[in-house]
């Protein structure tokens, strides 16, 4: 029996070439709702940012309830091993800058502020896993951060990068992977490395190669039906 399957997106632009390649596809098949094959996919946009994310998400499932979903974005590397426009399968997700600043100027996080248990579910160790990755899916693996904003300012950017909490920035991971675990449902995160997290410089960012090999991926991914392991 086919997988009710839910693609998440901040933007439709993130995943037009995905939205082009399922109207093809159902045109083909004379389907009048998206379906690639006997697969029923539905796409959500949830707008940028956490606030908006968090309200899209749960409004879906007010009235759905997808066996498995895949969150699939572009973002900003600030671990420069990570290859421009590649797409990684996300470990981890962290909210970053959700605490309170010290004198110092540093942002203590609700962990050590003794707000939230660290190791208390769903965090394990202070992050927020991924347990649904499989050996199926043959994409490189990376930790993601969830920033309010994107970052441009030099010493914030050395001070998030000696922090570790994660080698790409978003701005909507975190709200997806906290849903999916305390909704316990099984999902995936794609990003596409749009630039490298510097002082600010949009010149040096590549949109249109991250958007395509991040589309690439998912079709591949669906199309096969290559989507969990068996770790749910």
């Amino acid at each position: 029996m086919s997988q009710r399957i839910a693609i998440v997106a901040a933007t439709a632009k993130e995943v037009e070439p995905l939205l082009e390649y399922l109207k093809a596809e159902a045109e083909q098949q004379a389907f009048q709702t998206f379906k690639l094959h006997t697969l029923p996919i539905d796409l959500i946009f949830t707008g940028i940012g956490i606030m908006e994310t968090t309200f899209r998400l749960m409004d879906y499932l007010s009235h759905h309830h997808p066996d498995t979903w895949i969150q699939a974005g572009i973002g900003g590397a600030f671990d420069h091993v990570l290859e421009m426009g590649k797409v990684y399968a996300i470990e981890s997700e962290i909210l970053v800058d959700f605490g309170a600043e010290d004198k110092d100027g540093r942002i203590m996080d609700q962990f050590e502020l003794d707000w939230n248990d660290p190791d208390q579910f769903p965090y394990e160790s202070g992050k927020l896993n991924c347990p649904h990755i499989s050996d199926k899916i043959s994409l490189p693996r990376a930790t993601s951060m969830t920033t309010i904003h994107s970052h441009g300012f030099a010493p914030h950017i050395e001070q998030l990068r000696k922090s570790n909490y994660g080698q790409i920035e978003n701005m909507e991971g975190a709200v997806f992977f906290y849903i999916s675990l305390m909704k316990k449902i099984p999902f995936l995160s794609l990003r596409a490395i749009s630039n490298y997290v510097e002082e600010r410089n949009i010149s040096n960012w590549n949109f249109d190669v991250a958007i395509k090999n991040l589309n690439d991926s998912l079709i591949e991914i669906i199309k096969n039906e290559k989507v969990l392991g068996n770790s749910h």
